[in-house]
C-alpha cells in the first residue's frame, strides 16, 4: 500500500493533490482494468438504451448497433487520450485544468464537471435503491424505496469515507461477478424475446438526427469521467498498456453490454423503468433478488468511481476540507436533486443534452490547451502559483462551445467541443502572450 500523502484518505486535504510519483501509484493493469469493469456499469446507460429504439426510440436494431459501436469507441479513446496529463505528471483535473482557466478559474470551470457528477450520484442512488425496494416489496410486501435511498447514500458514503484505496478495492474485487450477471440479463432477453429482436434489425429506423443524438446521449453519460480522468490515472503506474488496456478492455465491453440490454429490454417487454424491465426476463424470485442485488453493487461501484471522487476533491482543493468530511457533502447534495423526478425518460435526455453543452467545451477547452497549445509541456510550478488566478481565452472558448452546444441541443458536445477547441487554439495564435495573462493576479 502506498504510504505517500498524495494518496486520498480520510484526513487527506488540498496538499494530496499534490504531483504523485511514479513510486506512488496504486494501480497496475489488472487492477485497474478491473477497477472500469466495475465502475462502467451505469444503469443510466441501460436507460440510454432503451431510448434507441421504437417504441421509445426511432432506431432500428442496426442503427442502433452502429450508433452503440461508435458511441463506446469514441468514449474509450475519450478516456486514453485526456489521461495523459495525470499518467505523465500524477496532477489531478482540476490542477490540470488551471493551465486553461487560472488557479481559481479552474474552481469555477470544475463546477461544469461537479454538477452532474452530484446529480447523476443522486439518479445511481435512487435506481439502486428502487433495486433494493423491489426485493423488500418481494418479501415483505412493504413500499419503502424512499428511506431505502437515503441509507444507500449513507453506505455509499461509508464506502467513499476512507479513501480511494477502498474504492480501489471494492470496485476490483467484484468486477467478475458484474459482469457475470450483465452477460446473464442479455441472454434472458435472447431467450425470451430473440425473435422479436430479430425483427427490428433491419426494419423502420433513420440515420438522420435521431441516430447522432444517440450517440450524444451515449457519449454525454461517460463523457463526464473523461473530463476529470486525471484524478484516477495520477494514481496509475504509466505505461501504454495500463493507459490503452485498461481503458480499451475495461470500458468498451461493459458500455456496448449495458446499450444492447437496455435495448433489447425495450423491444421484450416495453417497459421504461429499468427495474421492472430488467427483472421482467428473470424466471423465479430467488434469481430476481439475487440479480436486484446486482444492481445495488453496480451502483455503488459507479457512484464511487464516476460521482463521488470528482466533486469530493474539487472540495478539497476549494475550500481545504478533509477528504471524509468532502464526501459527506457529496451524498448531502445527491440528496437534493430530487432523482425521483429525474429519472423520467424526457427528463433524463434533456439532462444529458444540457450539460453536455458544457461539458463537450470544456473537455474540448482542456485537449487544445494540453496537445495543441503547451505540446503535452506542462509548467508544474505555475499549476500550483495561486497568483495567476484567471485566464480569460479559456472561459471565452468554453462560453463560444456552450452557445453552440445549446443551439443545438440533440447534440450538443458534437458542436460545442470542436468549436470550443479551435476558439482556444485559434485565441492562442492571435494573442500568444495569453498564456500567462490573467484576469487577476495577486499583488
Amino acid at each position: 500500500m502506498a504510504s505517500n500523502s498524495t494518496v486520498l484518505k480520510k484526513d487527506s486535504r488540498r496538499d494530496s493533490l499534490k504531483p504523485v510519483s511514479n513510486n506512488d501509484r496504486i494501480f497496475g493493469f489488472w487492477s485497474y482494468f478491473t477497477f472500469w469493469i466495475s465502475s462502467t456499469i451505469v444503469i443510466q446507460l441501460f436507460i440510454v438504451g432503451q431510448g434507441f429504439v421504437p417504441p421509445i426510440g426511432q432506431l432500428n436494431i442496426l442503427q442502433a448497433t452502429v450508433a452503440s459501436v461508435v458511441s463506446t469507441l469514441i468514449v474509450a479513446l475519450m478516456y486514453i487520450i485526456n489521461s495523459d496529463a495525470g499518467l505523465r505528471y500524477g496532477i489531478p483535473f482540476i490542477v490540470h485544468a488551471r493551465s486553461a482557466f487560472g488557479f481559481h478559474g479552474a474552481r469555477i470551470a470544475s463546477l461544469i464537471r461537479v454538477l452532474p457528477a452530484v446529480i447523476w450520484y443522486g439518479i445511481g442512488s435512487w435506481i439502486g435503491a428502487d433495486a433494493a425496494g423491489y426485493i423488500v416489496n418481494l418479501i415483505w410486501g412493504v413500499e419503502m424505496t424512499g428511506i431505502l435511498f437515503v441509507g444507500f447514500v449513507v453506505l455509499q458514503i461509508g464506502l467513499t469515507y476512507y479513501g480511494i484505496e477502498t474504492a480501489k478495492w471494492f470496485n476490483s474485487s467484484l468486477s467478475v461477478v458484474v459482469l457475470g450477471f450483465l452477460i446473464y440479463l442479455i441472454s434472458r432477453y435472447v431467450s425470451v424475446g430473440g425473435a422479436d429482436i430479430l425483427n427490428h434489425v433491419g426494419s423502420g429506423g433513420t440515420w438522420g438526427m435521431p441516430f447522432f443524438a444517440a450517440i450524444t446521449a451515449a457519449v454525454g453519460i461517460l463523457l463526464t469521467g473523461a473530463v476529470n480522468i486525471a484524478d484516477l490515472t495520477r494514481y496509475l503506474k504509466p505505461t501504454k498498456l495500463n493507459n490503452w488496456g485498461g481503458h480499451m478492455l475495461g470500458i468498451v465491453p461493459m458500455y456496448l453490454l449495458l446499450l444492447f440490454s437496455g435495448m433489447f429490454a425495450t423491444i421484450v417487454t416495453e417497459i421504461s423503468n429499468p427495474i421492472a424491465a430488467m427483472v421482467y426476463v428473470i424466471p423465479n424470485d430467488f434469481v430476481a433478488i439475487v440479480f436486484l442485488l446486482f444492481i445495488i453493487v453496480a451502483q455503488v461501484t459507479t457512484n464511487l468511481t464516476l460521482n463521488i471522487i470528482p466533486p469530493a476533491v474539487v472540495l478539497m482543493e476549494t475550500f481545504n476540507v478533509r477528504w471524509g468530511l468532502a464526501a459527506i457533502i457529496v451524498g448531502l447534495l445527491g440528496v437534493v436533486t430530487f432523482p425521483w423526478l429525474l429519472i423520467d425518460n424526457a427528463a433524463f435526455n434533456a439532462l444529458i443534452g444540457i450539460y453536455s453543452a458544457f461539458l463537450g467545451p470544456l473537455f474540448g477547452v482542456m485537449l487544445a490547451d494540453y496537445f495543441l497549445v503547451r505540446k503535452t509541456k506542462l509548467n508544474i510550478d505555475e499549476l500550483y502559483d495561486p497568483n495567476i488566478k484567471y485566464k480569460w481565452l479559456g472561459f471565452v472558448a468554453l462560453i463560444i462551445g456552450g452557445i453552440f452546444g445549446i443551439m443545438f441541443l440533440s447534440i450538443s458536445w458534437m458542436v460545442g467541443l470542436p468549436i470550443s477547441a479551435l476558439a482556444y487554439w485559434v485565441g492562442n495564435k492571435i494573442f500568444p502572450q495569453v498564456q500567462h495573462d490573467t484576469l487577476e493576479k495577486a499583488q
